[in-house]
């Protein structure tokens, strides 16, 4: 039997990407003529399928993420469910295209509620500690990608706040690439991609050197996405390189892990480079606007 705190992230995440993908099939094919930069059409779709498996885990091991919550804030067990019914809803708005302005600004929110009173606090009280620093940059590039999808949903009432907003986000972006790309050639020992402290798998050929090349691909992607006129297509890059990482490295890592810890590991690393990938791909579309 399949351990729920495994099927229950894994069978939300994979029912939304499928859902999410025949929902985004004519988009897909509508925007044939930028090729593979074409597959930006399904980022709502990732960002859907990983904010389910993450309610997945809201509900299996809700115990354990109280820990999580600010030891300010009431009733931390009702917290984590309340976040994750609030992905699940998310989810269902982009998945089925209804009211996609309002839960891009709710995960907009989240993400900023999430970096101002967990992250941003931790770096602060631990400067010197690596790992700290990643959280804010990744959550708010989270936060940057639902505002991305409410530029996109109000572009053509409020086209000139639409624009300002593309380019926040594309300026954030840029930068968060660019920073996540050094760290990756600094620290060539940890699984390649959004940073982490975990090293890579022993399995994963010439681990160093494959993390030298995504650190580099990284810097030149934010770099170019700082130029208005090749943003679109540098950050849509990037996020294509975060669905080959998930592909190539994440995916099979949870069929090559042993024990439900390590595959529950796994699942987290599918779904939080599938969802960076998923925040950049609406991000570059967002792009747009400042056309």
């Amino acid at each position: 039997m399949i351990d729920p705190t495994i099927f229950w992230p894994g069978i939300l995440g994979l029912g939304f990407l499928t859902a999410g993908l025949v929902s985004y099939r004519k988009e897909l094919v509508a925007s044939h003529e930028r090729r593979i930069f074409s597959l930006a059409v399904f980022g709502p779709t990732f960002i859907a399928a990983s904010l389910a498996a993450f309610a997945g885990e809201h509900f299996t091991i809700a115990k354990q993420m109280t820990g999580l919550v600010p030891r300010w804030m009431p009733a931390p067990l009702f917290v984590v469910y309340f976040v994750g019914v609030a992905h699940v809803c998310a989810s269902l708005s982009l998945v089925v295209k209804r009211c996609v302005k309002w839960a891009g600004l709710g995960i907009a929110l989240m993400f900023a509620l999430f970096v101002l009173t967990l992250f941003l606090p931790s770096a602060i009280r631990n400067p010197h500690v690596r790992i700290v620093w990643i959280f804010p940059l990744r959550e708010g590039t989270y936060c940057m990608g639902g505002i991305a999808l409410f530029a996109i949903a109000i572009k053509k009432r409020l086209p000139n706040l639409a624009r300002r907003l593309a380019t926040l986000t594309g300026l954030w972006a840029s930068l968060a690439l660019v920073y996540f790309g050094t760290q990756n050639i600094l620290f060539p020992q940890f699984t390649p991609g959004v940073p982490d402290a975990r090293p890579t798998w022993p399995w994963v050929p010439i681990p160093h050197a494959l993390a030298c090349v995504v650190g580099t691909l990284l810097i030149i992607f934010g770099g170019a996405a700082l130029a208005r006129k090749y943003s679109a297509n540098a950050i849509s890059s990037a996020g294509l390189l975060m669905l080959a990482l998930t592909l190539g490295i994440f995916l099979p890592e949870f069929f090559i892990a042993k024990t439900t810890a390590l595959k529950l590991e796994a699942i987290n690393f599918i779904f939080d480079t599938l969802l960076y990938g998923g925040m950049l791909f609406v991000i570059s579309n967002a792009q747009e606007a400042r056309a």
